[in-house]
């Protein structure tokens, strides 16, 4: 382990930076809520039963980040309002990510189902992750990272209370279908794990550099994600024997929310230095964002052209 390691500084990374915006249990029903139309601090509390200093703290903070904009109530006075800006209004394609995945893998859910509806051809649908130049198929396999303008080291995030994650679960069971769900999805070190496994970082030493994660959270969130099939340990012979790390299909099913995390981060949570990371799809050979497109008629598909019609939408 190098000395940047060893004093807290990690690699620059822009799903990790994404997570420590939204890798929340809380922030997520907040912004799930807030999508169906919540904007008043009174039906968050009301809708979802969060604590009112939890409920605080996550607006003030999803306001600092440029996620909501405060404005007044129409009946005046100091009362105000939160509605998405821009940076909020994107996130509309990890979380459609997170609701596909949520519909797709809890228990009792039909995988080949389709969980959305395209307005514009008129059909259900799913939303099939694309490169943005040849519009044809994103996968973990056809697709690879390089170092990009904005690759360096910075300070680790401290990720959110775990006590305060669990207390969503509880709460917020019904709106993603399952406990593990929720603590997956909203707890940030799970998803950081996830990310660095598609990276090709799977081994337990390496994890804990690479994050700078305590080891025995560490070892908690292994623990959960085996438990969960996101997650396989696999035994590797080389110049010695370890134990790694390996996305499953459940697992690899994950992709679209880490590449769109990712796109996210870039545009959000970057600085003047660039993506720390630039894609490339084997495919084409070309750099590439990722974008939706509809199954069906394979057009591509904006916020304001989808509605969810899953069993957690």
């Amino acid at each position: 382990m190098n000395e940047d390691v060893e004093s807290g500084l990690v690699a620059r990374y822009s799903v990790v930076r994404a997570l420590a915006v939204i890798g929340d249990g809380w922030t997520l029903l907040i912004l799930r809520a807030a999508f169906h139309g919540t904007h008043r601090y009174t039906d968050w509390q009301a809708e979802l039963g969060v604590p009112k200093a939890v409920l605080s703290n996550r607006l003030e903070r999803l306001v600092e980040a440029g996620i909501f904009r405060k404005v007044p109530t129409l009946a005046g006075g100091k009362r105000m309002e939160y509605h998405l800006a821009e940076a909020g209004l994107a996130l509309w394609e990890p979380l459609s990510a997170i609701f596909r995945w949520a519909n797709r893998w809890s228990d009792g859910a039909t995988p080949d189902a389709l969980w959305f509806h395209h307005t514009v051809c008129g059909h259900d649908c799913d939303l099939v992750i694309s490169c943005d130049t040849c519009a044809q198929p994103l996968t973990p396999f056809n697709t690879f990272a390089v170092s990009g303008p904005g690759a360096g080291l910075e300070e680790r995030i401290e990720a959110h209370s775990r006590r305060r994650a669990n207390s969503a679960s509880r709460h917020g069971e019904k709106y993603l279908g399952s406990a593990e769900v929720m603590a997956m999805f909203g707890d940030m070190w799970s998803s950081a794990i996830i990310a660095s496994a598609f990276r090709g970082v799977r081994r337990f030493n390496d994890l804990v550099a690479y994050l700078r994660i305590p080891p025995l959270v560490l070892s908690m969130r292994i623990k959960e994600l085996l438990a969960l099939g996101v997650l396989k340990r696999k035994s590797v012979e080389d110049s010695e024997r370890y134990e790694a790390f390996h996305l499953t299909r459940k697992g690899l099913d994950l992709f679209p929310y880490i590449a769109m995390l990712a796109k996210w981060g870039d545009r959000w949570c970057g600085d003047q230095s660039g993506a720390p990371l630039v894609f490339n799809h084997r495919t084409c050979g070309h750099e590439y964002k990722p974008h939706y497109r509809c199954s069906v008629c394979g057009g591509r598909v904006n916020r304001s052209e989808i509605t969810l019609i899953g069993a957690y939408s």
